[in-house]
């Protein structure tokens, strides 16, 4: 029988008011959000022709949420900012997983993880030559392209950054688990920015890409400028998780105050796991570090920007910002995503930022239901080009036209095998989200020794946007509902092997 997940309206006030400073305040963040960006406008003319060069920055692991343009009251973006003020502010962009291998592999093939398969990076083997990328096709139309990647999940080896015509990776050893490996921006800039220059009069495709906002969030630069007052001792040199939904202790700290005490899970270094208990002040400190290396990659991001209008390439080059998928810091028990083991499918984690500058289309911001797997073919309209018949992803550029409605429901979904390896979790796992403006359902089933496991969760996201009360149980029928379209999504995009049976 399935396990519904619930909360007793006692605990939901109390995550209420956790999720406040969890999210540093994101019920104020959203009335914020309404002037960050520019208003729609009425109309968005054409793409304007299709001679563009086109620029893909990646910022690997970047909540939406804590961006200024989307609301966010920490100035962790300036230079993003700006550049969204003359852009498209896509906000209800939504991710296919959370982590990034499958999500990326759908960016760049345009179908869902269950399509590509590409689940598990140890078990993971290549994308196989005759699988069409959106940047096959800029390749076939002229454009001359390179990738300067952080390796591992960008890495050339699993065959989709391998498909521009240069892939420039700083990581020497991308094998190793040493999350210090992740390449980042201050590796990754300098070498493209230079490349920038010397191809500025070709039609090009340029990709830059960076794991800065990936834990450990004291790698590589700390910046503390949002929490310079913290006293704690936790070393945030290194990445700490949880692989279940925790509970926090309840615990008299030092100063006679009852806290909420989680612990977490990092890196076994004697061949044990252990825990580390975070305080609440823990848990601000390292939301505060990872807005840090926001605002770090920002100013590296802002140095591109300038290039771009330095060489005189404003109108003439689409600017693409966006992320693989978010992060969790403590909603629900999770703290970052479990790796590519379990999947965490709230909003803070599929919901990813997509900030597109287009010389030709007026800035505004868009509000209607977006694919990561859409924007491959949303790009490949704008530059004239034909999307190849495997692409699942839809153009979004109806949505800047007239008001149409391009998805009514966006799914994410992701199986995971664990490999023998890995310390933390040694359980299959799948996990499945369908969602629309008003409601959200995730579906979890874990294959423990015992037998499967499974778990609902829905939300009414009107009423409760922050995902902290799950409400399966007062509305069986829209769950029904909501678990046919999920069927008949997996049906259609013949998955039906990963269909559960309900």
């Amino acid at each position: 029988m399935p396990i519904s997940v619930q909360r007793s309206s006692v605990a939901a006030g109390g995550l209420v008011l956790l999720a406040l400073w969890l999210t540093g305040g994101a019920a104020t963040n959203s009335l914020l959000a309404q002037d960050a960006v520019p208003k729609p406008a009425a109309q968005s003319g054409a793409a304007g022709g299709t001679n563009f060069n086109l620029i893909l920055i990646s910022l690997t692991n970047t909540r939406a949420d804590h961006l200024g343009c989307y609301g966010y009251e920490r100035d962790t973006s300036p230079n993003l900012d700006k550049l969204a003020r003359r852009s498209l502010v896509f906000r209800n962009v939504f991710s296919h997983a959370s982590w990034t291998l499958p999500a990326v592999i759908s960016l760049f093939t345009s179908t869902y993880p269950f399509t590509h398969g590409m689940m598990n990076r140890e078990q993971a083997a290549p994308l196989p030559p005759e699988t069409p990328t959106f940047i096959d096709v800029l390749k076939t139309n002229g454009y001359v392209t390179a990738a300067f990647v952080g390796s591992r999940d960008y890495a050339a080896r699993f065959g989709h950054t391998s498909r521009f015509g240069s892939v420039h990776d700083p990581v020497r050893n991308p094998d190793q688990e040493d999350w210090k490996a992740y390449g980042v921006m201050q590796n990754t800039l300098p070498p493209a920015r230079e490349w920038l220059r010397q191809n500025r009069d070709r039609k090009f495709v340029l990709l830059v890409q960076g794991y800065d906002t990936h834990c450990p969030f004291a790698v590589p630069k700390e910046n503390p400028r949002f929490d310079p007052g913290y006293k704690g001792a936790i070393d945030f040199t290194k990445c700490y998780w949880t692989f279940e939904k925790t509970r926090p202790l309840t615990v008299r700290s030092k100063s006679g105050r009852y806290e909420d005490v989680y612990l977490i899970k990092t890196k076994p270094t004697e061949g044990d796991n252990y825990d580390v208990q975070f305080y609440p002040d823990d848990v601000r400190h390292m939301i505060a570090l990872y807005d840090g290396e926001i605002a770090n990659a920002d100013a590296l991001i802002g140095g591109l920007l300038d290039d771009v209008a330095a060489l005189g390439l404003e109108q003439r080059t689409i600017i693409v910002f966006y992320a693989d998928h978010g992060d969790m810091f403590g909603k629900h028990g999770r703290f970052m995503r479990g790796g590519p083991l379990r999947g965490t499918f709230y909003d803070d984690v599929l919901r990813i930022p997509l900030i597109i500058h287009h010389p030709a289309l007026k800035p505004r911001a868009v509000e209607g239901l977006a694919q990561f797997i859409d924007l491959g073919p949303t790009l490949l309209d704008w530059l004239g080009c034909q999307a190849p018949p495997t692409f699942r992803g839809k153009s979004l550029r109806p949505l800047l036209t007239d008001q149409a409605v391009v998805n009514e429901y966006v799914f994410a979904g992701a199986a995971y095998t664990p490999a023998e390896r890995n310390p933390f979790f040694q359980y299959d796992s799948v996990i499945y989200s369908v969602r629309n403006h008003r409601w959200k359902l995730i579906f979890e089933r874990l294959h423990y020794s015992v037998g499967p496991q499974d778990a609902f969760e829905m939300y009414d996201l009107k009423s409760d946007p922050q995902e902290l009360l799950n409400v399966a149980d007062k509305n069986p029928e829209t769950v029904t509902q909501l678990k046919k379209v999920l069927s008949n999504w997996l049906t259609d995009i013949k998955a039906d092997k990963f269909k559960p049976q309900w």
